[in-house]
C-alpha cells in the first residue's frame, strides 16, 4: 500500500527530493570510497596473493542499499580465500544487514509482527522477510544494562503480579509467562494516573520472577529488611503466598481490587465498592451468598474472609495505590503476544519481553550478533592501517548540512550494539 498524500507544496518536495538524492549520492560515494580503498590494498598486496575475480557485495544501511565491488584473492601460502577489502575493514561474512539495520528490526518486532517489522525498518522497499526477522532474534545476544535511579518520594513500593498464557511450541496446553511491575509513587494528570519508579519484571518460571523481583527491590528500590510493601494481584493461590517468596522486606498481601469487585459481582450478581467490603454487614452478607456457590473464585473469595476479616482494609488507606493487573502488567506484552504467530518459542517470548521491559525501565539493551569474519594475510596484518590507506574515508568539507549528517550517520553509524536507550 502507498499512502500519498492529496496536497504536496513545492517545499515539501524540494525537501524529499533533497533528501531522496543526498542518500542516493552519499550511498554511491561511500561505494566509491570503499572501492578506492579495495584498490589501496591490491596495490599493497604481496605477491603470494592472487586475484581470482572481482564481486559485488550489497549492504542493507539505514539509508538505503550500499553497493560495492571487490577483489576476491587466494593465497598461496596459506591456501584459502579471502576478500581483503572485507577482512580489513572487518565486514562480517554473508552479513546483508549493518548492525543498524538489525537492530531496528529487532526493535520493530518487539511491537509489530514479523512481516511488518521487516517492511518497517528497510528502506528503499526492500523489506526483510519474516523469517529473516525471526533468524535475527534468534541469533542475537542480549545483555541488559540496569538503570537503577528513582525519583526520591515517601510513598509505598508495590509490586503487582500477573501472568500471560501464550501458545508454546510442542506444548499441548497455553503455557503460564510470569509478569510483574514494582512502582513507587502515582502521578495523576487528569484522569490518567502515571506510575513512578516504574520497573517491569517477566520471566517463565515463578522461581526466576521471584529472584528478579528480590533483586529489584534490593538494588534498584534499596529496600531494608523491615521496610513493608504491597502485594497485589489476583486470586491465585502463587500470588497469595508471594510475600512468604519476597525475603529481602516485609509484604503483604492485598488481593487486587478490580478481580475483586468483578468475582463478586459475577458469583452474587452484587455491584460492591471499597466502602462495602470493609462494611462488617455487608462483608458478612457478602459471604453467606458465596457459601452457596461451588465455584473457585467464591471459595478462594471465602477462604481469603474468614482467614482475615480485615483483608480489604488496605483498599481505604492512603498509602495504597493498587492498580488493575491487566492495565499494569499483561498490558505491555499483549499486543505483541496476543496477536500472529499463535504458537511462539519461549526463548523468542524472553528475547522480546526483554525489548518491551527495557523501554518501559528505560535500560539499554546491548545485543551482540554472531559475526564470523575473513581474517588479514599474515604478512599484512600490521603492515597496513586504515589511517594511512584512507584518510578521510569521505572527505565531506563544502557539503551542505544535510549531506553531512548522512555521511556521519553511515560512516561512524550507531554504537553497533544498543537498541534503546533514554
Amino acid at each position: 500500500m502507498v499512502i500519498i498524500p492529496t496536497k504536496t507544496s513545492s517545499f515539501e518536495e524540494l525537501v524529499n527530493n533533497f533528501i531522496k538524492d543526498s542518500k542516493i549520492s552519499c550511498l554511491l560515494d561511500l561505494g566509491k570510497t570503499l572501492e578506492r580503498i579495495d584498490q589501496k590494498l591490491f596495490e599493497n598486496k604481496q605477491s603470494h596473493l592472487k586475484v581470482v575475480k572481482f564481486k559485488e557485495r550489497v549492504i542493507q544501511t539505514t539509508i538505503g542499499m550500499l553497493r560495492f565491488k571487490r577483489r576476491y584473492y587466494y593465497d598461496e601460502f596459506e591456501g584459502k580465500y579471502r576478500y581483503l577489502l572485507d577482512a580489513f575493514l572487518m565486514i562480517p561474512k554473508r552479513n546483508r544487514y549493518m548492525d543498524s539495520v538489525k537492530l531496528k528490526i529487532l526493535e520493530a518486532a518487539s511491537e509489530m509482527s514479523y512481516e511488518k517489522a521487516g517492511r518497517y525498518a528497510c528502506a528503499d522497499n526492500l523489506p526483510a522477510s519474516k523469517s529473516t526477522v525471526f533468524r535475527l532474534l534468534h541469533q542475537a545476544c542480549f545483555y541488559v544494562e540496569d538503570n537503577n535511579a528513582i525519583i526520591p518520594n515517601p510513598e509505598k513500593i508495590h509490586v503487582q503480579i500477573d501472568e500471560k498464557f501464550l501458545s508454546i511450541n510442542h506444548k499441548k496446553t497455553k503455557q503460564k509467562f510470569y509478569t510483574a511491575t514494582i512502582f513507587k509513587g502515582i502521578n495523576n494528570v487528569g484522569k490518567k494516573r502515571i506510575l513512578l519508579n516504574k520497573t517491569l519484571i517477566s520471566a517463565r518460571t515463578q522461581k526466576t520472577l521471584f529472584n528478579r523481583i528480590n533483586s529489584a527491590l534490593k538494588r534498584k528500590y534499596k529496600v531494608l529488611i523491615d521496610d513493608e510493601i504491597y502485594v497485589s494481584g489476583d486470586l491465585a493461590t502463587y500470588i497469595q503466598n508471594s510475600p512468604s517468596k519476597l525475603l529481602v522486606c516485609k509484604s503483604i498481601y492485598v488481593p487486587d481490587k478490580y478481580h475483586v469487585i468483578h468475582a463478586i459481582k459475577n458469583e452474587t450478581n452484587l455491584t460492591v465498592n471499597k466502602f462495602h467490603l470493609n462494611n462488617p454487614i455487608y462483608l458478612e452478607a457478602i459471604s453467606q451468598t458465596l457459601e452457596n456457590s461451588d465455584t473457585v473464585d467464591s471459595k478462594k473469595l471465602l477462604k481469603l474472609i474468614n482467614r482475615n476479616p480485615e483483608i480489604f482494609s488496605v483498599y481505604i488507606e492512603k498509602e495504597y495505590r493498587g492498580c488493575s493487573q491487566e492495565c499494569m502488567n499483561s498490558h505491555y506484552y499483549a499486543s505483541r503476544f496476543a496477536k500472529v504467530p499463535n504458537k511462539w518459542n519461549i526463548e523468542t517470548v524472553e528475547k522480546i519481553s526483554k525489548i518491551i521491559e527495557a523501554k518501559v525501565n528505560k535500560q539499554i539493551v546491548k545485543i551482540g550478533f554472531a559475526d564470523s569474519y575473513y581474517d588479514m594475510p599474515y604478512d599484512l596484518e600490521f603492515s597496513i592501517d586504515l589511517e594511512t590507506i584512507a584518510t578521510p574515508i569521505v572527505n565531506t568539507e563544502g557539503m551542505p548540512y544535510a549531506m553531512k549528517k548522512f555521511f556521519d550517520r553511515i560512516q561512524n553509524g550507531f554504537d553497533g550494539k544498543i537498541i534503546w536507550t533514554e
